[in-house]
């Protein structure tokens, strides 16, 4: 019998996770990790979770982590030999379109004008947005970036993207890539969406230097991680009219300090890290069938380059 482990940083979530990892493939041993526990596991499926879990299952045959972001998981207590595989989707892909859409339409302004000629019960028909004026660029091109791209492109904006390491289009979507064609990018850009992975070659990459260089009147939606964007530097370049707001779901601590300026900027819009909820079932099934085939000798996707953390 395959026996695999959850380790999460919430005991009352582990209890629902191994309800439905027993119900998707009910000849697993599908137990909670803790501290100590005795029984040795194939299979570990996990997020946020303790280091001790590593040392204490160095027989591992894989790790499956619960999220697309790898940035909790601490490679250096987990053997080289153990690969470790993350959610492709799970459900978030089209959450996190969503969110960009909403994001693009605080940018453009599309109907937000109209609540306040509705408080001033006024009738009066607005122009309407000229999307070839909102170039969108999207930082990070893997599933979820992509799904952004089709959404927006589907609604007529011009869409690029900026990828780490070159490689071929095969959407029509303009890629940059690599440091060399960021400026590129940047200057190509007057809706930025950040959905990277967090790595320390990204960590800080939305500060004042390459903030100044999107276009005039620009707008920033970060929905991938907090520390990818250096505070006081998005404020400053905000407070000089080069950006015109921000659509910020993610945080350097979350939740976020009640003192902190972000609160309370007027043109920064602040949602609790809800761009992409993980939802359980598709997440879970999304997990089992790559586990699945990975028992089965199958290759599978996923596989988390430990150089580049993702």
């Amino acid at each position: 019998m395959t026996t695999v482990l959850i380790a999460v940083d919430k005991p009352k979530s582990a209890q629902e996770w191994v309800r439905i990892f027993k119900e998707l493939q009910p000849d697993w041993n599908v137990l909670e990790w803790s501290a100590g526990l005795a029984e040795k596991a194939e299979i570990a499926i996990v997020w946020r979770p303790d280091a001790q879990l590593f040392i204490e299952q160095p027989q591992l045959k894989a790790v499956f982590n619960m999220g697309a972001g790898v940035d909790a998981i601490q490679f250096e207590h987990i053997p080289e030999s153990i690969p470790v595989y993350r959610v492709e989707d799970g459900g978030m892909a089209v959450q996190m379109a969503e969110y960009a859409i909403y994001g693009v339409l605080q940018a453009t302004q599309r109907f937000a004008p109209y609540l306040e000629l509705q408080k001033q019960s006024q009738w009066q028909v607005l122009r309407p947005v000229q999307r070839e004026q909102w170039p969108v660029g999207i930082m990070g091109y893997g599933q979820i970036g992509q799904r952004v791209a089709q959404s927006l492109t589907a609604l007529g904006y011009p869409v690029s993207a900026w990828v780490r390491t070159a490689r071929p289009s095969t959407d029509g979507v303009k890629l940059y890539a690599g440091p060399d064609q960021l400026d590129d990018f940047l200057h190509a850009t007057r809706i930025l969406i950040n959905v990277l992975p967090l790595t320390p070659e990204t960590r800080g990459i939305l500060n004042k230097d390459n903030l100044v260089k999107l276009q005039a009147q620009s707008y920033l939606i970060n929905m991938a991680r907090g520390p990818h964007v250096v505070d006081q530097d998005l404020i400053d370049v905000m407070d000089q009219g080069h950006l015109s707001g921000a659509l910020l779901d993610v945080f350097h601590q979350e939740p976020l300090d009640a003192t902190h300026p972000f609160w309370q900027h007027p043109s920064i819009l602040v949602t609790p890290h809800i761009s992409g909820v993980s939802l359980r079932w598709p997440t879970a099934k999304h997990i089992h069938e790559k586990a699945v085939a990975f028992l089965a000798g199958q290759p599978i996707t996923g596989l988390v380059q430990r150089q580049r953390m993702y």
